[in-house]
Order: structure tokens, then C-alpha cells, then sequence
């Protein structure tokens, strides 16, 4: 077997597995050690789980460049989260927002909560998502100028919105 990065024989194989899927790379002993995965004082197995594919070699050079960038008020680079596991700022979620759905997609099935909703709750939640996604619509169609559909987008909503209670609009 051929080592996924340079080409010469694989020697260490490495075996990452996320929820059902799992995903192999082959690696020869300089490129394994290079990665840090034969050294297990440095071995990042936090880095791993926040990226879907690092040791891919197409994303690597995209890996690096990410890592780079900072949050413009409190200076918290992509390195500092993977090493914290935390942001520094709240606008640290704007600056690596992709990052972090990365990451939460990765640790979670989903980005989400379906948990527990008290009882009696569940339809009016649905009806308020439902709500959100119509007037949604309805602005896209009236900015694509595509009246037809608004107006039904638009009778769809009033009708949506005479079953909700008052205090859940």
C-alpha cells in the first residue's frame, strides 16, 4: 500500500470513525510522523475531530490558511480554539463560523437541538418554524418579482398565521 501523501510505502494506517462512517489513510513513517500521529505527546486528536478531512491532500494548503485568520476585536486565531476549545469573543463566532459548524457537525448528528419539548408546545414551534420559512419565501419571490407565487406564499401565511395564538406570533 502507498502512503496518500508522497507515495512510498504506507506503514502506519490510520483509522478515523464518526458516527457509522469510517475513513483509512495510509501513511508511510515520515508522513505519519510529520501529521503528528505517531507521537502520541503531540498526537491532536481534538484537531482531527474539528476537521472533516484534514489529512486529505487537497484541503491541506486550505487547513493551513484557515488556521491563519483572526477575530478582528479580541485577536483569538482558528489555532486558539482548536487548542482552548472555546472562542474568545462573541464575534469569534462570526469570524469562524464555517469552522465551527464544522466542528459541531462533527461531534453531533446535527447542528440542531431536537430535544424534549413540553407537551402541547410542539405544534406551535412547527407552526412558528413554518411561519419563519413562508415569510421567507414570500420575500425571495417578491424580490425575484414572481407575484404569482407571492400572492399564494401570501394567503398561505395569513391563513398560517389566523390559527396561531396571539401571543405566539
Amino acid at each position: 500500500m502507498k502512503c496518500q501523501f508522497c507515495e512510498q510505502e504506507a506503514n502506519v494506517t490510520y483509522t478515523k470513525v464518526v458516527g457509522d462512517k469510517s475513513q483509512k489513510i495510509h501513511l508511510c513513517n515520515q508522513c505519519a510522523d510529520d501529521k503528528g500521529i505517531t507521537n502520541l505527546e503531540n498526537f491532536d486528536l481534538t484537531d482531527m475531530l474539528m476537521s472533516d478531512d484534514q489529512f486529505a491532500p487537497a484541503k491541506a494548503e486550505e487547513h493551513a490558511a484557515s488556521s491563519k485568520s483572526e477575530c478582528a476585536d479580541c485577536g483569538f486565531t482558528l489555532a486558539d480554539l482548536r487548542k482552548i476549545g472555546r472562542l474568545g469573543c462573541s464575534s469569534c463566532y462570526d469570524t469562524f463560523g464555517s469552522e465551527v459548524q464544522s466542528m459541531i457537525r462533527n461531534m453531533h448528528k446535527g447542528t440542531q437541538h431536537k430535544g424534549k419539548v413540553p407537551e402541547g408546545m410542539l405544534k406551535e414551534i412547527e407552526a412558528k418554524t413554518k411561519l419563519k420559512t413562508l415569510q421567507s419565501k414570500l420575500d425571495k419571490a417578491i424580490a425575484n418579482e414572481e407575484y404569482e407565487k407571492a400572492g399564494k406564499l401570501k394567503n398561505e401565511l395569513e391563513t398560517l398565521q389566523k390559527t396561531l395564538p396571539v401571543d405566539a406570533k
